[in-house]
């Protein structure tokens, strides 16, 4: 596991490389964001912490407000999940601030809130289903 808190550097992107980076490899890059990681088997699993938290929600829902926020320049990293019906993770900063308001709205939608604690896998992890991607 590891603690590290520095930023990404542009460019970095564990999906951009062409040469098969492996886990361990790309789990060096999350790390250098900053990212609490947990290596279990072929999984690379997401702590949320203070600082990121995960937004689940089915993949249409979830491609609408990815294209709001992202309209507003707000969008963040999206995680594909196996599996039917298909879901999706939006990282998004930590939301043990949000509002009640805001996280009522979201699981009345089928939303799920992953907040600080709970693990969320990352790609290339390969699950029952599938590969995170």
């Amino acid at each position: 596991m590891s603690t590290l808190k520095t930023t990404p550097h542009d460019g970095d992107d564990p999906h951009q490389h062409s040469v098969p980076a492996g886990l361990a490899a790309t789990a060096r890059v999350y790390e250098r964001w900053g990212w609490l990681l947990l290596r279990a088997g072929d999984r690379l699993l997401l702590a949320a912490d203070a600082a990121v938290s995960a937004v689940e929600m089915p993949s249409g829902l979830a491609g609408e407000v990815q294209h709001y926020l992202s309209t507003r320049l707000l969008g963040g990293p999206v995680i594909a999940l196996p599996g039917a019906p298909c879901r999706w993770l939006l990282l998004t900063e930590s939301a043990d601030e949000a509002s009640t308001e805001s996280l009522v709205r979201l699981r009345a939608r089928g939303a799920l809130i992953h907040r600080c604690g709970t693990l969320v896998p990352l790609p290339p992890s390969r699950l029952e289903f599938g590969c995170v991607s």
